[in-house]
């Protein structure tokens, strides 16, 4: 244990070290670091072919979850490029309380996090402790955290410069929704008749309502879909991983200012 906390205290003064680098690469290489930071804390480790899960609970409840990891990765590969790191390490927490401690504290309460390069996932029976197994495996797998966590970690490992918090969530709800039908709606629909502008969007996300910025976030998202397709965001996402920033990228892709791209959003947003 002692030669384990040493590497803990080893790792942690390498992240510290980087931290003065600029934001990007700071980024990549504390993510690289804290992939494999809970593997010294693990209780159980349980290995697939693109994912290494560390649990604490049931034998059946992780194995259970790897597989659902694997399918909705393999789901995602078929529409969006995957450059993370294999294996992709997961943690699967017992507790509330254990995922808000690996968080640092960080998170309000939450299902899951993509946090330093990793998955913290809440288990399915900590999240449904009313129900066997079973069944909350069978709900986990309709409105877990699964696919909607790794799509942040696929963007993260394909972009390559800093971009809004909205494009990130919209992202994730967006495929949580075509993969599984899942949609979390909460805070009504009275936004849409003013909804923020994109500047407070890109600019004060984490300070507006949160339920509806999640669902502004995803309409815009579903906006971009519908008038660009599968073929138009992939584009997007190469030009970002190739360095273009978020807002030149977006306006190519578009083939429109931003202004007009708000404007065009705001009037679909009435028809839908």
């Amino acid at each position: 244990m002692a030669q384990w906390k040493r590497v803990d205290w080893f790792l942690f003064l390498v992240l510290v070290g980087i931290l003065v680098a600029p934001f990007r690469p700071a980024h990549r290489a504390v993510r690289t670091v804290g992939r494999w930071l809970p593997l010294v804390a693990a209780e159980e480790v349980l290995s697939s072919e693109n994912f290494k899960l560390l649990y604490s609970g049931e034998l059946e409840e992780g194995r259970a979850v790897l597989e659902l990891l694997e399918a909705g990765l393999a789901d995602l590969q078929a529409w969006l490029p995957d450059f993370t790191p294999k294996p992709i390490v997961v943690r699967l927490h017992p507790t509330q309380a254990a995922l808000q401690q690996a968080l640092g504290g960080s998170y309000a309460p939450t299902l899951g996090a993509y946090y330093l390069g990793k998955l913290e996932l809440l288990a399915p029976q900590a999240w449904q402790p009313h129900l066997n197994l079973d069944e909350a495996i069978a709900f986990y797998a309709q409105q877990g955290p699964v696919v909607h966590e790794l799509t942040h970690l696929l963007l993260d490992y394909q972009v390559a410069v800093s971009y809004p918090v909205w494009f990130s969530e919209g992202m994730a709800q967006y495929w949580e929704e075509r993969l599984r039908g899942y949609v979390w709606q909460e805070g009504g629909l009275a936004w849409r008749e003013a909804p923020h502008s994109l500047d407070q969007l890109t600019d004060h996300f984490s300070s507006l309502p949160e339920a509806i910025a999640y669902q502004e976030a995803l309409s815009l998202v579903s906006f971009l879909y519908e008038r660009m397709g599968d073929g138009g965001v992939n584009q997007l996402l190469t030009a970002l991983g190739r360095g273009q920033t978020f807002t030149v990228a977006l306006q190519a892709a578009y083939g429109q200012p931003l202004t007009t791209f708000e404007q065009d959003w705001k009037a679909w947003l009435m028809d839908n």
